[in-house]
């Protein structure tokens, strides 16, 4: 009697360890699934938030490349020609010349713009540089002269189809000459190069089309010195008077 008590408390305690282990498992099994799902909802959401972020860069992308280019669709080229009228002292070595201005408007705001410009003008010498280099006595006469300059503008009163424009151009004035017209041997340059200072007013005539007509009168200020030269100074100021297209 006592040894069937005794089997039967053992069938028992297998028993409780079976159902032990089986309850162990499933747990144990449970965890794993939460765990995998958590793991699965975590990568999703993940992901999610990764498409949405490149949307986000992508679109971002695409509006700063749409603002630039509606940007560069406001910055006006322009081409144009006049004439270089010299005054004082310049009038003694050169007449009026042909001007040629190519230019880039960049606007700052409604009223305000910032302008890349070069002029280029074919000088007519009435009479050459004089200047003495060691034992020579040399005469230089000029080939070229370059204006590039960097203008403010503002227009004056309300932006309309037709606008005055005062424009205030820094800048470099360098003219090209077929002799070397320095003094110093170390310093010989074929270039007379002096700061510039431009002026302007401008008259613009805006069309249907976004196309403009300017009509501009200009002032250029540049205090010529050849080194060596009989006369140093060889004058400043040239008016420029211009017509320009743009498109």
């Amino acid at each position: 009697m006592i040894i069937t008590k005794k089997y039967q408390h053992i069938g028992d305690l297998d028993n409780f360890m079976c159902d032990y282990g089986n309850s162990f498992e499933l747990n144990l099994n449970l965890v794993v699934m939460k765990y995998l799902i958590t793991i699965g909802l975590l990568l999703l959401v993940n992901l999610n938030l990764i498409g949405q972020n490149d949307s986000i860069q992508e679109g971002n992308r695409y509006r700063h490349y749409d603002s630039y280019n509606d940007y560069w669709k406001t910055v006006t080229f322009k081409i144009g020609g006049g004439i270089s009228i010299p005054q004082g002292e310049l009038k003694n070595y050169f007449s009026t010349s042909a001007l040629l201005e190519l230019s880039l408007d960049f606007p700052v705001t409604e009223n305000k713009s910032i302008e890349l410009a070069l002029q280029f003008i074919i000088p007519k010498q009435d009479a050459p540089f004089q200047y003495i280099r060691g034992a020579e006595y040399i005469e230089a006469e000029a080939s070229l002269l370059v204006n590039p300059l960097l203008r403010f503008k503002k227009v004056l009163g309300s932006p309309d189809s037709t606008k005055f424009v005062l424009g205030l151009g820094i800048g470099a004035s360098v003219i090209s000459s077929n002799q070397k017209v320095n003094s110093s041997n170390d310093d010989d340059s074929y270039e007379i190069t002096s700061f510039l200072i431009a002026p302007s007013l401008d008259y613009v005539k805006t069309f249907n089309n976004k196309e403009q007509l300017t009509f501009s009168f200009g002032i250029n200020y540049s205090p010529y010195k050849i080194k060596g030269a009989i006369q140093k100074d060889i004058g400043s100021i040239a008016l420029t008077p211009r017509i320009l297209y743009s498109f």
